[in-house]
């Protein structure tokens, strides 16, 4: 009995949906993931605390749960600029309090446009714009970043609920 195949998807088949936003295209989307940092604590000959960080390897296996934190980079969502000011005005909402944090849902689309998994990034907000570069002598499509902080990543397994049809690229 042989086993089922599984070859990677194509990463140029995505969507990105946020309450916050109408749908919209994006051409690059970074920071998907989690970095994990091993607190241990021991005691030094006087008997007072101190940290030290032994190799990840050799310190997760001794670990317990609550002495290992997660932290995620930001989210950058980006895209050519365009007529659409919805990247700014959130921004601009954001720091007037009017918007609330808003989860990001991220999905990869297979190449009939299906969702075949997804991450979301829990409570984000909006903390850097950035607007093109722009040189005379180039020929390319001005671009725009959104950056955003958030709560963390988590993968999804009910994608019908995390992938709704928004802008795919």
């Amino acid at each position: 009995m042989s086993a089922r195949r599984s070859d990677p998807y194509r990463a140029d088949r995505f969507s990105v949906s946020c309450e916050a936003l109408p749908a919209l295209g994006f051409t690059e989307v970074r920071g998907l993931s989690v970095n994990v940092t091993v607190a241990t604590e021991t005691r030094s000959a006087r008997g007072e605390a101190t940290n030290d960080n032994p190799p990840v390897a050799a310190s997760m296996a001794s670990t317990t749960p609550e002495q290992r934190e997660t932290d995620s980079p930001r989210l950058e969502l980006r895209r050519g600029v365009t007529d659409d000011q919805a990247l700014w005005t959130w921004v601009r909402d954001w720091l007037a309090g009017e918007v609330t944090p808003q989860d990001v849902r991220v999905c990869l689309l297979d190449g009939r446009g299906t969702p075949v998994t997804g991450w979301v990034c829990r409570d984000a907000i909006p903390v850097q714009w950035i607007g093109p570069t722009l040189v005379a002598d180039r020929d390319a499509v001005a671009m725009e970043t959104l950056e955003l902080a958030h709560r963390g990543v988590d993968r999804v397994t009910d994608l019908e609920t995390c992938c709704d049809e928004a802008a795919s690229d």
